[in-house]
Order: structure tokens, then sequence, then C-alpha cells
């Protein structure tokens, strides 16, 4: 599948840079107030989604999904739904842009790397099968700890945890996670899983099902 390369096609990547931009130029405009209250609710700082370029969609949109994946999808729709903006930008390159729901559930815009991405090296890594719980956890981790987001387990290689000593799996644990964890512990790498919410981290934090005093625990090492 095409969005499963690691990076996008020319005309995706200047679509979603452009909508980015707009949309960060909303979050901190004269109607600011509706973002930052979903930011307080589900725990973002404002400066933490300041310094990681988040943006707002103030309105579930339809484009030309043309312009975004070619025009072999002329007449079709490409959907932009409302919500916080997370870019994956690596080496000045848009990897995948992701719009995290009023109810804390991901949609990944089509076109987008599937690939898992890591926001660093480092001794330790904590790995989410959703950008949204990626990032929540990014703001509270430490120095040499790396994020992955892994929307597809059926992707991982790996080669995608060399470099890392110690790895948590901190997402709904499904089989897939299970034979992960397995994998990793038959390879005599030290990891272990914090089991999230079927719907993961964001949407548990903004339904009262998760506590905010559990994330350190999810986060630091």
């Amino acid at each position: 599948m095409e969005n499963e390369a690691t990076v996008p096609r020319k005309n995706w990547q200047h679509q979603a840079t452009a909508f980015l931009a707009r949309c960060r130029a909303q979050m901190w405009g004269k109607h600011k107030e509706e973002p930052l209250a979903w930011l307080y609710r589900a725990g973002f700082s404002v400066s933490f989604a300041q310094d990681h370029f988040l943006g707002w969609n103030f309105r579930p949109m339809q484009r030309n999904a043309a312009l975004w994946l070619g025009e072999d999808r002329a007449g079709e729709k490409y959907a932009l739904p409302q919500g916080l903006l997370l870019p994956w930008i690596q080496e000045s390159q848009m990897l995948r842009l992701s719009i995290l729901g009023m109810e804390g559930d991901t949609f990944i815009l089509e076109g987008s790397s599937l690939r898992p991405l890591v926001t660093e090296k480092g001794p330790c890594l904590l790995v989410c099968a959703s950008d949204g719980d990626a990032f929540r956890l990014l703001q509270e981790t430490k120095p040499g700890t790396a994020v992955m987001a892994a929307p597809d387990f059926s992707l991982l290689r790996p080669s995608d945890f060399e470099g890392f000593g110690r790895i948590r799996l901190v997402t709904p644990f499904t089989d897939d996670v299970r034979r992960l964890l397995d994998e990793l512990r038959s390879q005599g790498r030290m990891a272990q899983a914090f089991p999230l919410p079927e719907r993961g981290l964001v949407s548990g934090l903004l339904s009262g099902e998760l506590s905010f005093s559990r994330i350190p625990a999810m986060a630091l090492f």
C-alpha cells in the first residue's frame, strides 16, 4: 500500500503543510478559547502545543481528494475532521498528519506514512498505538526517553527497536501487543506493557476512565 511508504507523496506533503499552517494560525487566533479549553481537558500544555507545531481544525471539512492523493482520486472527497492536528515532521518533511478528535480518537489523514515513527534515540522507549497517545506521553517524558507511534503493529520490524534498552508498550492490550511483547522478551530485551482502556490514553483521560495521576507510571522509567 502506498501509505505504508516511509515518505508520502510530494503533493500530499504540500497540502498537509499548508493545512497545518492554517490550523496553527486559527488555534492561536481570536477564537482560541475552544482549542485552549480542550487542551486543558486533555492535559496538554500551551507550551507543548506551541513547541510541537500543533494546530486546531474548528469544523469538519471535505476537500478534493485529487489535490492530496493524485488525479486518480478525482471526484472523491478528502476528509478533514475537527480537532487537534498532530504533525510528524522529520528532516523538514511531513511524514504523517493526524487529527485528535474531541473524544480523544485519532484520525490519520489518508496519504500519511503508516510506518512506526519515533521521536529520538535513547536508552528508553515508549511504544503507543496512536499518534494522540504518543504526543500526550511525549509531553511527560524525560531526556533519554523516546516515544514511538505505531498505528499498524504488523509493520514493526526488529530494526525499529535497535538502540533501545528498555521498552514499554503503552497501549490497549490486544493480541498483536501480546505477540510483540513475547517477541521482544524472546530476544532478551527488557520489555513490559502498561495496558490502557480500549480507546486509549487520551480518550480515557477525557472520559474519566483514566486518572491523570497514572501518567507518570506510564511515562517515567
